[in-house]
């Protein structure tokens, strides 16, 4: 077949100039969006699901970091969903730290992978279970006058489950704060487990997670003698005044909470009327006890002394007045 004239003519020069318009293209769309790489983190799937029975893991498989390649645009708007990694999971047959194979999948066209990793470094254990008792751990103790008494858990053990090097001298507590308890306490309470040092284990989990732990809190009782205070009601009578006043018993011991007693200061009788009361008078009245305590005493007798106001003097009688002799004419 003939080549036209008119294509064959300047051929060279036709040449050049479409390798150059390629070039200047090649630039201008290279310079809007350059090529770049960039590291994607990447999760490990490593639930007890997807490890071989009777093995566990005695750390978890941190993230892997792969490298990929792609347009500037196409890296911004990347969704790490598109990088998967394998594990060959079956590889894992013993107890030791070693390496198994994995594999990096892409699923987005746009983008390439770039020295993928294709092995991972897992720390294997053999999968145990113990039972141990649950211990109850009073952070803070009761307010002043309240003291804690019997403390249980229900359950009263729980298993750990984990490594095996890891469940030596283990045990599991729970944290009860009770600066503010004055009723029994009744709550469900996280428990953790801490090592022979008493270091917590974050990695290792108790069954059941909580426990209902009960503790008795009670008052811590006293007794203290405190004066009686009898109380009045009315006013004497006209002409009279109070000059006396006796409160047989004159203390009595009561007995009741600690913090209750702390603001105690005396104990009250019941109104006594002394409206009528014109001379010596006695009663047997009873005791007015604030709430939560008792009295060794539910009455006392007071014995009143009323008087009479002294007389008023007598007004003086003011002398006469002398009447001026007259004077002689």
């Amino acid at each position: 077949m003939r080549v036209p004239g008119f294509v064959r003519r300047n051929w060279k020069l036709k040449v050049l100039c479409s390798f150059i318009a390629f070039v200047t293209w090649v630039g201008v769309v290279y310079a809007g969006n350059p090529p770049e790489t960039k590291l994607v983190s990447i999760a490990i799937p490593q639930s007890s699901v997807v490890i071989p029975p009777g093995y566990v893991l005695v750390h978890s498989v941190n993230n892997v970091q792969v490298r990929v390649g792609g347009s500037q645009n196409t890296l911004d708007s990347l969704n790490p969903t598109v990088i998967t990694a394998n594990v060959d999971w079956a590889a894992v047959n013993r107890v030791g730290t070693y390496s198994i194979p994995m594999s990096i999948t892409n699923s987005d066209a746009q983008i390439e992978l770039i020295d993928s990793p294709t092995s991972l470094q897992v720390d294997v254990d053999k999968f145990g279970s113990v039972s141990v008792q649950v211990q109850i751990n009073i952070t803070n103790t009761p307010p002043v006058g309240y003291v804690s008494g019997t403390q249980q858990t229900s359950p009263s053990t729980v298993a750990i489950r984990g490594p095996e090097h890891e469940l030596s001298g283990i045990h599991a507590s729970v944290a009860v704060n009770l600066s503010n308890q004055k009723a029994n306490f009744e709550a469900q309470v996280p428990v953790y487990v801490y090592d022979a040092r008493n270091q917590r284990i974050s990695d290792l989990v108790a069954g059941p997670a909580q426990v209902s732990v009960s503790i008795a809190i009670t008052a811590h009782v006293t007794t203290i003698t405190v004066a009686v205070a009898p109380k009045f009601a009315g006013s004497p009578p006209t002409g009279h005044y109070m000059v006396g006043i006796v409160v047989t018993p004159f203390t009595v011991v009561v007995t009741g909470p600690q913090d209750l007693l702390n603001s105690l200061v005396n104990i009250n009788t019941v109104p006594i009327p002394i409206g009528g009361i014109t001379g010596d008078y006695t009663q047997t009245v009873n005791l007015v006890a604030p709430a939560g305590v008792t009295l060794s005493a539910s009455k006392v007798t007071v014995t009143i002394d009323m008087s009479t106001l002294p007389a008023p003097p007598p007004t003086p009688t003011p002398a006469p007045t002398p009447t001026p002799s007259p004077s002689p004419t």
